[in-house]
């Protein structure tokens, strides 16, 4: 008798059951499936189209970072820009009795403002040696208001180096003489800062962790920076008349943020304005280099600068 039982010697061990009609035994392992394995080249195709979506989405996200970090250093530079100007501001209407011509008075009304708002630890110095003099008088010595107490004051007690000086003066104007009655302002209390010199002068960091830099009188400003045209006027500050013709109009402070790549080979102030006496803030003097223009001993970075007049020039 035929069968495809599994015989023992005590009967089948194992049977299988009968065929359907149409079917068919599974297939001997090893035989062909009847579908079709990927090849090499189509496994790498489809490894570089894998990257290369990994790659445009870390670009993406690289590019989201970058903007963010953008719209938070222009948020600060906005806030402080709101403070210094409305300082600056300030003294355009102040009486200076001594002046006996228009001249002298804009002059005056310029140390004053350097005195107020120093962009460099030497104009803090010239001030704590008590021989700044007011231009209208000669000989007069420039009095002390309670900001610039402060500031000699707070120098007094840290040794700062000439690095970041600009950036370290803005600090302490606006967190320790308090100008335009801000001690806070707004909530810069808790704005990003350190001490990135480690001299123990704080300074305000952009959102890449490098000082926002400031420049009282940027009379070599330019903007945009490959323009080759100043922004500012030649005419000094707080002079009455006619004012030579310039995209950014009279002279105002400059702050900045050197980027992304955080190089903003700009020239800043380190010496004294006041020293300067009648010549002091005058832009057709400040020249070998002008403060705000281009460090003739660097290249130019200045293509990714964040500067409080971008605005002025987008509109």
């Amino acid at each position: 008798m035929k069968t495809d039982a599994v015989l023992c010697r005590h009967g089948p061990l194992y049977s299988p059951p009968p065929l359907e009609k149409g079917r068919q035994r599974g297939k001997p392992c090893g035989a062909a499936s009847g579908g079709r394995a990927f090849t090499i080249v189509e496994l790498l195709v489809v490894v570089s189209i894998i990257l290369v979506l990994m790659t445009m989405v870390a670009a993406a996200a690289s590019a989201a970072r970058g903007s963010q970090k953008k719209q938070a250093t222009q948020a600060l530079i906005a806030k402080l820009n709101v403070i210094i100007q409305q300082q600056y501001r300030s003294y355009a209407s102040r009486t200076v009795s001594s002046a006996a011509t228009a001249a002298l008075r804009a002059a005056a009304l310029r140390q004053m403002a350097s005195g107020d708002m120093p962009d460099s630890w030497k104009e803090v110095q010239f001030i704590a040696s008590g021989s700044a003099t007011l231009v209208t008088s000669g000989t007069a010595k420039f009095p002390l208001n309670a900001a610039q107490r402060a500031y000699v004051s707070y120098y007094n007690t840290i040794s700062p180096s000439p690095t970041n000086e600009d950036a370290e003066c803005l600090f302490m104007i606006v967190m320790i003489g308090g100008v335009a009655d801000c001690l806070d302002c707004g909530g810069l209390g808790i704005a990003e800062k350190g001490d990135t010199d480690k001299d123990g002068a704080p300074e305000f960091l952009d959102a890449w962790g490098n000082p926002i830099r400031f420049v009282l009188w940027p009379a070599g400003f330019q903007l945009p920076p490959t323009g080759g045209t100043n922004f500012f006027s030649l005419t000094p500050p707080f002079v009455s008349g006619t004012i030579t013709s310039a995209p950014g109009g009279i002279m105002r402070p400059l702050l900045f943020s050197a980027g992304l790549d955080g190089k903003g080979s700009t020239v800043v102030n380190n010496a004294s304005n006041i020293a300067l006496g009648i010549d002091c803030g005058n832009p057709a003097t400040m020249t070998n280099p002008a403060p705000g223009g281009l460090f003739p001993e660097e290249v130019d970075s200045r293509a990714d600068n964040i500067t409080n007049f971008d605005d002025e020039v987008a509109k």
